[in-house]
């Protein structure tokens, strides 16, 4: 019954997920209506449309051959937000903040570790692309968050040394020849789920050379993943969902290979299951030639049903259940209509209580989730509009070169056309008939609906409502990252629960890194994404660091500014990968100044005459190391430094020459600004104008 609580048991009742899921099905019918409607207004299509751009057919109107234009007003506004918000997420500032302040001091490798992530996710921007095509298409889109593990078999070369260090007797039966009975069963503790014709193969090739092969498995991959899934087609849910989050049951649908079924034994699955699930997915495709009209649409011109012959429908039911303690808990169930068993159950072990889905709407209209519009509902009309108005002036230019004919009947002419001789009684007897004017303002009018729709998707169209169209693109972008946010909290649970602390360590090169995941309060961060709409116009973004910072230099008395962030946010405006190229870290900055400026130092001390770089350099960072020098360290006290300068003139001159051409570099950075200010700084600290 819907309205009985859903308790976990160790053996799930499939006919009840079946009903769910049709119950699902049937009541999401109306919205599924409605996106197939907005598929179709997208991608231009329309009954009795032809390929050559004409009505065909005695009902065409109005005429035989009139114009059928795609007007195509749609589909680019949603391109060109696909690629804004795709290029959002790859630039977004993304930073994880602690929920409690003892975390604080590991926010920073959380955020690092969490960008290093999202660059190992190969599908990242794939997927991405598909969910926000999905999003200005039908109101929303949904990403759901899975552990991907990939294993790949190769050989590997054995011998019998190796063989008798994990084994003495193995190596020892394996040598005597006198032996042939029970060898074989003893390579199965060792080497498990070796086939028997391996094992005589080995046992041949062993006792012949020495050395054999054997299958092994290596991980090639193991991270979080992400997927994009489409409503209807790839994920079922009830239509009167509020929130995902209090969604009953939540159901994936997914097509595997035999094959890629079987590697699902990896993973837990039941393989006698698996097996039956193959088989009686054969006989089903050669007997009833299987397919799903809810999941038969496609995109674009491609009107070829959607085939799934040969391959083994599994849907996945996420519920939300409770333990025997009455613990929330979300299961995951894998089953198939054909068979009453189910051949994965079990709850998910990580993400306490939450779904492994997010749902992000394009906009918050009411509580109800499916109530969110896409591009075609909004400007459906105004494309047929756009429309009308194109198809309009083609049949009107068609009407002026060629209008109608008009003839005496019973005398129709042989040919009409430049030259032709037309035989006539009277004179009028033959003629072209009057064709209704062309209206000019026909351009003007779609132009118009054309600009009314860039409007409502936030485009500006003039300098008055740059302001405006900027705040509703922003927000297009705030929703499309706020549901970003949430996907990520998801990959950092699963690395959380999945990855080995070598891994935090390697990344973060951090102690601390490799006890994160240990952290029982690890999972209490939220992470703030965030992206300037207006980053997209260069030249203004360049504009806009300019003058920060001039102000940055005239007003800036304790040395407070972050003169090297600034230098890498110019440099993200205009290329992204120049300021990982072109800017080292602070901290790396400052040890190389050191290491050289001690390097120098040396080569004065052994009767080398050393200038002072010119560019690129921190002349107050150095001469804090010659200073440092000259008061003495552990390797040279001060005594024998000020000694030496007394005694050795020719190495006091070096040293002096080198102090005077960085003293001289102060005051030229120094004048520089007195340039821009027009008098003399205030307290603006040399080591930050340098950085």
């Amino acid at each position: 019954m819907e309205n009985e609580i859903q308790i976990f048991e160790d053996k799930p009742d499939v006919d009840e997920l079946k009903h769910e899921f049709e119950r699902a099905k049937t009541n999401l019918s109306t919205w599924m209506d409605k996106a197939e409607d907005a598929r179709e207004i997208r991608f231009n299509e329309w009954a009795g449309k032809t390929g050559d751009g004409k009505k065909s057919g005695p009902e065409a109107f109005p005429f035989d051959g009139a114009s059928d234009l795609d007007p195509n007003v749609i589909s680019p506004l949603i391109d060109g937000d696909v690629a804004t918000l795709t290029q959002a997420l790859s630039q977004a500032n993304l930073v994880a903040a602690p929920i409690e302040s003892g975390d604080i001091a590991s926010a920073k490798l959380v955020t690092e570790f969490l960008r290093w992530r999202m660059g190992t996710m190969d599908e990242l921007m794939r997927e991405s692309a598909i969910g926000a095509n999905y999003l200005l298409q039908n109101g929303l889109t949904f990403f759901g968050t899975y552990w991907k593990q990939e294993k790949t078999r190769k050989f590997e070369l054995i011998n019998l040394e190796q063989i008798a260090q994990q084994s003495p007797e193995l190596a020892m039966a394996i040598q005597d020849p006198e032996m042939k009975e029970g060898v074989e069963e003893m390579f199965y503790p060792l080497f498990p789920n070796l086939k028997k014709r391996r094992v005589k193969k080995m046992l041949n090739e062993l006792r012949k050379n020495g050395e054999t092969e054997i299958p092994t498995e290596k991980v090639i991959v193991n991270r979080p993943a992400v997927k994009a899934y489409e409503l209807g087609r790839e994920l079922i849910v009830d239509s009167n969902t509020i929130d995902l989050e209090s969604a009953r049951s939540i159901h994936c649908i997914h097509y595997y290979s035999p094959e890629a079924l079987k590697q699902k034994v990896n993973e837990g699955w039941d393989e006698a299951w698996i097996d039956e699930a193959i088989e009686k997915a054969k006989d089903f495709y050669e007997e009833e030639n299987y397919s799903d009209s809810m999941m038969n649409y496609n995109y674009g011109s491609n009107y070829a049903t959607q085939s799934y012959e040969g391959l083994i429908r599994v849907v996945t039911t996420y519920r939300k259940e409770l333990d025997e303690d009455d613990v929330p808990v979300v299961t995951k169930t894998c089953w198939t209509d054909e068979m009453d068993l189910a051949g994965f159950h079990k709850p998910i072990d990580y993400d306490e209580g939450r779904y492994p889905f997010v749902c992000i709407t394009r906009e918050h209209l009411n509580h109800r989730l499916l109530d969110s519009r896409g591009y075609p509902e909004l400007l459906k009309s105004y494309q047929i509009s756009v429309k009308t108005e194109m198809d309009s002036r083609r049949d009107a230019a068609s009407m002026t070169t060629m209008p109608p004919f008009l003839y005496s009947l019973g005398r129709r002419p042989e040919r009409i056309g430049p030259g032709a001789q037309i035989p006539v009684r009277r004179r009028d007897e033959v003629g072209w008939m009057e064709t209704p004017r062309y209206s000019p303002a026909s351009t003007q009018v779609e132009m118009d609906i054309r600009k009314l729709c860039n409007r409502i998707t936030g485009r500006a169209t003039s300098a008055e409502d740059a302001v405006e169209a900027n705040v509703l693109k922003q927000h297009l972008v705030n929703c499309w990252l706020s549901g970003w946010k949430e996907v990520l909290k998801r990959v950092w649970c699963l690395d959380r629960t999945y990855s080995g602390p070598m891994i935090w360590f390697r990344v973060t090169n951090n102690e601390q890194g490799a006890q994160l995941i240990l952290d029982e309060t690890a999972e209490l961060y939220d992470f703030n994404i965030s992206w300037n709409s207006m980053n997209q116009d260069e030249e203004k973004v360049i504009q806009k660091l300019d003058t920060v910072g001039k102000l940055m230099a005239s007003y800036d008395r304790s040395g407070q500014a972050r003169f090297d962030v600034y230098l890498r946010k110019v440099l993200e405006a205009i290329d992204p990968n120049l300021a990982s190229q072109l800017i080292m870290p602070q901290q790396e900055a400052t040890d190389k100044e050191i290491k050289e400026t001690s390097a120098d130092i040396a080569k004065i001390a052994s009767g080398q005459v050393v200038n002072a770089p010119q560019q690129g350099v921190n002349p107050q960072l150095r001469m804090q190391v010659l200073q440092q020098f000259m008061t003495g360290t552990d390797e040279v006290p001060a005594t024998d430094v000020q000694e030496r300068m007394q005694t050795d003139e020719n190495f006091a001159k070096r040293i002096q020459t080198y102090v005077g051409q960085l003293d001289m570099m102060q005051k030229q950075q120094k004048n520089s600004l007195i340039g821009q200010l027009g008098t003399a700084p205030g307290n603006v600290p040399g080591t930050s104008m340098a950085a």
